[in-house]
């Protein structure tokens, strides 16, 4: 959770599949540029080019996170992954189920759901803020083995 511009991101990652394959397209311009290097003594322009192009995928591949709406009813979840970044209408959210790694979204668009995967912490402000939103209307599932590690979203729930 970092607040940029008076807006908190929480950062996700999309599902391990598309997280090695994104990763290793983003490195491979480097080697390639370091190949080209090491077979001439001076810096040709290709290299050049395949660095920016590493650079500007390292820094894409950094940018997703969620953003929830004060004022209006919407999740926004940011990146580059198809199907994961959209505008989701929080009020459509039919059902969020929180693991020890990943929560899953289902919404009237995606009947099996989207699996982002989150550190704890982040993951634990992004479904409290979520849950306190008023236009939240759906519900909030712990799935997997119950241990310390959900106590305190079970310590929250007993509270309300």
């Amino acid at each position: 959770m970092i607040k940029v511009f008076g807006k908190y991101r929480y950062h996700w990652q999309p599902e391990l599949s598309f997280t090695i394959i994104y990763w290793c397209l983003s490195v491979t311009p480097i080697f390639i540029s370091l190949a080209l290097l090491y077979e001439n003594t001076q810096i040709s322009t290709s290299s050049f080019v395949l660095f920016i192009v590493f650079v500007v995928l390292v820094w894409l591949g950094f940018q997703r996170y969620f953003e929830i709406s004060e004022d209006e009813d919407l999740l926004l979840s940011r990146g580059l992954v198809p199907g994961y970044a959209a505008k989701t209408v929080i009020s459509s959210i039919t059902k969020v189920a929180v693991s020890k790694r990943a929560i899953i979204i289902y919404d009237d668009r995606t009947t099996k759901g989207r699996i982002f995967y989150m550190r704890k912490w982040p993951k634990k402000y992004f479904i409290d803020t979520l849950i306190i939103n008023p236009n939240f209307k759906g519900e909030l599932i712990l799935i997997g083995q119950l241990d310390h590690y959900f106590n305190s979203y079970l310590k929250d729930k007993k509270q309300h």
